[in-house]
Formats: C-alpha cells, sequence, structure tokens
C-alpha cells in the first residue's frame, strides 16, 4: 500500500496553494474565488490514500467539484468541516 505518512501534518490554513489557484475554477456558476484542494492534498492532511478520497466523494460524504480540465477538486471548506467532525475518528 502506498499511503504517504509525513513526519507532522500541518493544518489546513497552511496547506501550500497551487501558484494559481484561481485558474482550478469550478466551472458551474461564478465560483472562481474559491479556495479548492487537490485530492493529493486531502489525502496528505487525513493520511489516506487519495483513491480513499475518492471514496469519500462518491459516497458523499466529501463534496467534490471539477476544474476546468474536468479534475476533482474539493472545497477548503468542506474539508475543514470534514476534519472538524467526528468522521476522522470513526474511520481508523
Amino acid at each position: 500500500m502506498n499511503v504517504m505518512t509525513p513526519a507532522s501534518v500541518r493544518p489546513v490554513a497552511q496547506l501550500p496553494r497551487p501558484a494559481d489557484h484561481r485558474s482550478a475554477a469550478v466551472t458551474a456558476g461564478n465560483r472562481t474565488d474559491e479556495d479548492l484542494m487537490t485530492r493529493r492534498q486531502v489525502a496528505y492532511l487525513f493520511r489516506v490514500t487519495s483513491a480513499a478520497v475518492a471514496t469519500w466523494a462518491r459516497r458523499g460524504r466529501l463534496p467534490e467539484v471539477r476544474d476546468q480540465g474536468g479534475r476533482p477538486r474539493y472545497r477548503r471548506a468542506d474539508v475543514q468541516a470534514l476534519l472538524r467532525s467526528d468522521f476522522r475518528r470513526a474511520a481508523r
């Protein structure tokens, strides 16, 4: 299993942002100023695989949006809410 296990996890507010996070804008609506995270960034934060994050999105636990290229992205606020919920403790 290829799981990323960093020595310490930085708080969500300090995660690195893409160089131009506005280019990963949601195509639907006028939400071009949203702060979005990649599947890999979310996986790193929760210390799980990116496949686990995809499963959470498929099951409705984490809302997923698509950027202009069709790649999955996750709203930072949704990720923070999931971190604060009991889901993290229940998943272990």
